[in-house]
């Protein structure tokens, strides 16, 4: 099957994965997790995509269907959120600002339960237009949350340019949190950062308890990982 059939029979689901506050386990959402029959590992379904100039149109079907998805069987009957993962690219796409206003329309979720995950696997190249965008969406009642910190492209003058209402720190971090001064510094200056500038720190990858504990112990509110909850299809975890 070509990518481009692909997209368009929407062969591809969502798991998701709760997002809770450290402190009583209450979920505050769910993060929607591309998955396929047709595709191992999700990364090759958005490489075939981009051989085929066609990352927008997956994009925008993934964010649409996780959006469907999380309305028909979930958490947003509590007013939890869903983040879905989005390119820059596809926050810039011309089309994009009418497709995502009629996506919530459809879905009769509240805009503020809306987050738009940023996906540091792209390199952003036109600060000025994505800020200017983000703004526009942020105008609306969205929100935006930059994830996996410190992987890939990600970097400080994206935490500073993008003035992002989530901070998502890569699961790097969290693996063997409780023996690594030198990550909890680390973490430590971020918790702070957010603190200052009303930002919420959601730490992914907690795999231990030893790891969540940590966590707490730094100041870390909200946090994502196995050992909380694995991702799985929304009925079974709600």
């Amino acid at each position: 099957m070509s990518i481009e059939n692909f997209i368009t029979a929407e062969r591809f689901f969502h798991f998701f994965q709760p997002i809770y506050h450290l402190n009583g386990r209450e979920k505050i959402g769910y993060e929607a997790l591309l998955r396929s029959d047709s595709y191992p590992n999700p990364e090759y379904v958005f490489e075939a995509a981009k051989q085929a100039n066609l990352l927008y149109a997956l994009d925008s079907a993934s964010i649409q269907k996780a959006v469907s998805s999380y309305q028909e069987d979930g958490f947003s009957k509590k007013d939890g959120k869903v983040f879905v993962n989005i390119l820059p690219s596809t926050i810039l796409h011309q089309d994009f600002p009418t497709f995502i206003s009629h996506t919530k329309m459809e879905s009769h979720l509240k805009t503020q339960q809306i987050v738009l995950e940023i996906s540091e696997t792209e390199n952003i190249t036109n600060y000025d237009a994505l800020k200017k965008r983000i703004l526009e969406l942020k105008a609306l009642g969205f929100q935006i949350a930059i994830d996996d910190f410190g992987k890939g492209f990600a970097n400080i003058q994206n935490l500073i340019e993008l003035e992002a209402d989530y901070l998502k720190l890569d699961r790097y971090l969290a693996q063997d949190l409780h023996q690594s001064k030198q990550k909890q510094s680390f973490i430590s200056f971020f918790v702070n950062y957010c603190e200052q500038n009303e930002s919420q720190l959601i730490l992914e990858g907690l795999e231990t308890e030893a790891e969540m504990e940590a966590a707490q112990s730094l100041g870390i509110s909200l946090g994502q990982g196995y050992f909380l909850c694995r991702p799985s299809r929304l009925k079974d975890i709600v």
